[in-house]
């Protein structure tokens, strides 16, 4: 599981900033931080957490990035994610844990959202992804979350608005995603195909106030639900 803390502040001070751009709808400016209220709605139990995203601000790789316009930005759970912004949209493109000591880099950059330019409604784009809420009963079995599969994004409004812990925001960028995870259920039922959703909200200015994750499944061995990421705090 990837991805993505409390405290409320109003949009008009949001607005007043003046080093991230009005159209940016995923900055890199070092030192932003993001705190997010998480729920875990899942089929067996509910759980909710803080999650925070720091930005650190431009890096240098080696290899095919070695030029590239790259940076990193730091999570609660000590993963630096790195990510390329560049005239074709923003993609993470490697990820560095905490028991890690260089940047592991995808075998396929990961597109997060086009350029501004190419901010449409009805733009699509694939990316891959891992399951955030499927999970074994028994410590034995396999473990969703290891498994890749994409997801087709597709941006369906514009003008969306989003009422959050950190405040209401208006002409936000909505963002659904669907996708289909296969996974083997037990010996009876074989594998099932899980029908895997979500919806993404980013506010100009700000970047991602809001994520919906849905993964269906309530099987004796194997259980899904919902995660959700809401916006507390934001430190530009």
């Amino acid at each position: 599981m990837k991805r993505l803390s409390l405290l409320c502040l109003s949009v008009f001070l949001i607005g007043c900033q003046a080093d991230i751009a009005e159209n940016d709808y995923f900055p890199l400016h070092k030192g932003v931080k993001w705190h997010y209220n998480v729920f875990a709605d899942l089929t067996d139990t509910t759980q909710t957490r803080q999650f925070s995203m720091t930005n650190l601000g431009p890096v240098a790789l080696d290899g095919d990035y070695k030029d590239a316009p790259v940076s990193a930005r730091l999570t609660s759970d000590g993963t630096a994610y790195y990510i390329l912004q560049n005239e074709q949209g923003s993609y993470r493109i490697a990820k560095r844990t905490v028991v890690e000591t260089q940047p592991r880099f995808d075998l396929k950059a990961i597109k997060i959202l086009p350029n501004t330019e190419d901010l449409t409604i009805g733009r699509s784009w694939i990316a891959e992804t891992r399951s955030y809420a499927l999970h074994g009963l028994r410590s034995a079995l396999p473990d969703p979350s290891q498994k890749a599969f994409n997801l087709t994004y597709e941006i369906v409004a514009l003008d969306s608005r989003v009422d959050v812990p950190a405040g209401r925001f208006e002409n936000c960028i909505k963002v659904e995603a669907q996708g289909v995870i296969s996974l083997y259920a037990d010996p009876r039922l074989g594998y099932q195909d899980i029908v895997v959703t979500q919806t993404e909200w980013y506010a100009p200015g700000v970047g991602l106030v809001k994520l919906v994750r849905n993964e269906p499944m309530d099987l004796e061995i194997y259980k899904g639900g919902s995660i959700t990421f809401e916006l507390a705090q934001f430190e530009p």
